[in-house]
């Protein structure tokens, strides 16, 4: 036999969100750029870029591919941290791709790209980064600091990607 029970529900308010966007540019067309929002393809265009693959079937990105790397956590936290990213959603139809990162359990940031046609070889490339605290020492963290690092963020990747499409060289 079950028994009925009311659940009251609280909103969770506690922890930091902070939200960045920025749009550039590309001269290259979206089914040039789309596929080196990669893992194994950012070897190509991202300095000093290295990544451990946990899961894909195709050993490329796709929606479930798991990889780890060193590079994003100390950027926000200033020392060595490792980030795991779950790819949630990896459309080559439309050119998006969604991304969660885990910042060693201190943040979360979901990480959505749309690339977009707008001219003949030109593209419009969209980052949108959500950061939320998960503990003390991000909730700590002033909102402009967080933002300011997820804006530098999103400006080198713009800028190594238009780069590396606009020619064929990764940035120095």
């Amino acid at each position: 036999m079950s028994k009925n029970r009311t659940i009251t529900y609280q909103p969770a308010l506690g922890n930091k969100r902070v939200e960045a966007i920025l749009t550039k540019e590309i001269k290259a067309s979206p089914i040039k750029i789309f596929p080196l929002a990669c893992p194994v393809e950012e070897l190509r265009w991202i300095p000093d870029w290295n990544y451990q693959l946990i899961y894909s079937k195709s050993g490329v990105n796709e929606t479930n591919c798991i990889f780890t790397e060193d590079k994003s956590g100390p950027h926000f936290f200033e020392k060595p941290l490792t980030t795991t990213w779950v790819t949630n959603l990896h459309d080559q139809d439309n050119y998006r791709v969604l991304f969660q990162l885990n910042l060693a359990a201190k943040a979360v940031i979901r990480f959505y790209c749309k690339i977009q046609e707008v001219g003949k070889d030109v593209s419009s490339c969209t980052w949108h980064l959500v950061f939320t605290a998960l503990d003390e020492e991000a909730n700590a963290m002033e909102d402009e600091t967080i933002r300011t690092r997820l804006e530098l963020l999103m400006a080198f990747l713009s800028e190594s990607l238009k780069h590396y499409c606009e020619t064929g060289e990764m940035l120095a």
